[in-house]
């Protein structure tokens, strides 16, 4: 979620230097109620129905990326299939399980069990692994837009991609909002139609 709050904190504090925010991050499956958090911040398919959503995004697309160095020493696939002959990044969800990366081309939709010896259920480690050139990595397209622009990675399948949920600030049907809250929502919007 730094994708969401690194640029809207800065903001926030200024405006409202008088409210304590405590952000606290796990990719598990928190009750936030039940844990005595005000709100959480999840993709949309994946809050709790008792629950009231507000979207902050747009749709989010995801790319498979990987360096220029690993495409020169691999080759690059054409299609998501020939990613079972690359080495994959994969990613272990919240939920423990090993994700199966999604791709999408008009109508066509195929989702990928992709091989690989490194697991990481934190994002920023899989781009920066892939970066590197240890292997293709799945990620929000957003996240990783500076590094393609720089030429530090490139997209693996420029005509495949997935668009997914928004991420989306959740909160209890039975409580009202707080004020903290309310405030934090508005700074998100604010920086994301900056973005």
């Amino acid at each position: 979620m730094p994708l969401l709050l690194s640029p809207a904190l800065p903001i926030f504090a200024q405006r409202y230097p008088n409210i304590e925010l405590e952000i606290a991050v796990d990719d598990h499956f928190v009750d936030v109620t039940g844990e005595g958090f005000d709100a959480g911040l999840r993709y949309s398919g994946t809050i709790p129905e008792d629950m009231i959503a507000m979207p902050l995004t747009s749709p989010l697309q995801w790319i498979a990326v990987g360096s220029p160095d690993y495409f020169a020493r691999h080759g690059r696939p054409v299609v998501p299939e020939e990613l079972n002959r690359h080495r994959c990044i994969r990613i272990r969800t919240g939920r423990g399980q090993i994700y199966h990366w999604e791709f999408e081309r008009g109508e066509d939709r195929r989702q990928i069990e992709v091989p690989g010896s490194i697991i990481s259920g934190a994002t920023d480690l899989a781009v920066g692994a892939a970066i590197n050139g240890a292997g293709l990595a799945y990620c929000l397209e957003r996240l990783v837009r500076p590094h393609l622009q720089a030429g530090r990675l490139e997209i693996a399948l420029p005509e495949w991609s997935s668009v997914g949920p928004p991420l989306s600030i959740y909160y209890s049907s039975r409580r009202q909002l707080p004020f903290g809250i309310s405030a934090l929502i508005q700074t998100i919007r604010e920086s994301e139609r900056l973005a």
